[in-house]
């Protein structure tokens, strides 16, 4: 088992600004999709569609708050991701894992979705 994608739903003009918001900030390209039946954005992370875009509302099976806590990506330099984020203004916690050697930048996207982006160390 692995993990294939995660899929972010949201109106039109914020779904813009997330798929603006994963390839200027994690350098995610945005790439090939099918012909689904709601516009979206497949983005693209080392060949693999990794974040799919889907424009919609909440799911209506969705009554409350999605237990989803955050979705986390794997890099080898954390220091361009937070000069980016730094860059635009957005607030964001770096930390140290305790008994790994792993340092975690954590942020919020646009849509209020915590993201969280590690680096060996």
């Amino acid at each position: 088992m692995q993990l294939d994608h995660f899929n972010i739903t949201a109106p039109w003009s914020q779904l813009l600004q997330v798929r603006d918001f994963y390839t200027k900030v994690l350098g995610l390209t945005e790439g090939e999709r099918p012909s689904l039946k709601n516009n979206g954005f497949w983005l693209y992370g080392n060949g693999k569609p990794i974040v799919h875009l889907m424009e919609g509302e909440v799911s209506e099976q969705q009554a409350t708050k999605p237990y989803l806590d955050h979705m986390a990506f794997l890099t080898e330099d954390l220091q361009p991701i937070k000069q980016q984020l730094d860059s635009m203004g957005v607030a964001s916690e770096q930390r140290d894992v305790p008994g790994r050697n792993l340092r975690q930048l954590v942020f919020f996207d646009p849509v209020g979705i915590k993201v969280e982006v590690n680096a060996l160390v």
